[in-house]
């Protein structure tokens, strides 16, 4: 009884903790939509600000629901799924061997922002490094 205890402790542990914000994508980020517009991203353990060039920010809450790898790399995570508070959701995916720079998808598949740590990079730029 105390084995099965323990177990149950340790797997709703690791559930709370594996809701939170992972590393990989935590700080900021320099963003660009599709038009070319700049953003700034910040991502915190439990929340998301956006703000653009304006200054005008939106702040969410999200959960991080997922991690997952794809592709051909041995890379163990290249992909962080989270919700939104408001329910939309989103993939944060890493397609080089580095998570310095990435892309947020929708949940449709289509491309939101291309984010970098550094600069400020285009989808096509994120695929040209290695």
């Amino acid at each position: 009884m105390k084995k099965t205890k323990l177990v149950f402790g340790i797997c709703f542990m690791f559930l709370i903790l594996s809701c939170e914000g992972s590393d990989i994508y935590q700080g900021k980020w320099k963003a660009l939509n599709l038009k070319g517009e700049k953003y700034q991203i910040i991502f915190s353990q439990k929340e998301i600000i956006i703000k653009n060039s304006l200054g005008k920010s939106v702040k969410h809450s999200y959960t991080q629901s997922g991690m997952g790898h794809h592709g051909s790399s041995d890379k163990s995570i290249d992909t962080c799924k989270i919700l939104l508070d408001n329910g939309q959701n989103y993939q944060i995916y890493f397609p080089k061997n580095d998570e310095s720079a990435g892309l947020i998808i929708d949940g449709n598949g289509s491309q939101v922002f291309s984010i970098s740590r550094k600069d400020y990079l285009t989808y096509d730029d994120i695929y040209k490094l290695n």
